[in-house]
């Protein structure tokens, strides 16, 4: 069974040579307790992904985020566990969340810095996420990745 999950990065000060990204340390017991995290949780019956992301975050974070983008989807198998990710982002710049930190990541070096101390699924998350704002900061489009009109 797959459990399906929405999660939300925000990001912040958004430079040439990086970002930084909002995370928290799992709590519970267990073999993941001290991963890093982004925050999120399991959609519930008739919740939409995004809802379930905002909502998460919200919960998580006392942040109500106003807009998100969703950026990706993809399946991960953990020993125990398969699901099924949810990523959305939002623009966190005047945010003040709680329940976590904001860390700094580098474009160059991607996942790296953090190796053996995220969740699995989150590194190609993370290199993914940092690869699409790069392209975006290069290209002078960062602003559009905020707000989309369809």
């Amino acid at each position: 069974m797959i459990t399906p999950i929405s999660i939300i990065i925000l990001v912040k000060e958004v430079s040439t040579k990086g970002c930084k990204l909002w995370m928290q340390e799992r709590v519970e017991n267990g073999p993941l307790r001290g991963f890093l995290e982004f925050p999120g949780g399991k959609i519930e019956e008739g919740e939409t992904p995004k809802d379930c992301a905002i909502r998460e975050f919200s919960e998580e974070c006392s942040v109500e985020l106003s807009h998100v983008e969703q950026f990706k989807m993809n399946s991960f198998d953990y020993n125990d566990r398969s699901v099924c990710l949810f990523s959305f982002f939002s623009r966190g710049d005047d945010k003040s969340p709680s329940g976590g930190a904001w860390f700094d990541f580098q474009f160059d070096s991607k996942s790296l810095p953090y190796k053996d101390k995220l969740l699995e699924a989150n590194y190609e998350i993370v290199d993914d996420f940092l690869n699409y704002l790069k392209k975006h900061v290069d290209a002078g489009f960062l602003e559009n990745i905020w707000v989309r009109t369809s």
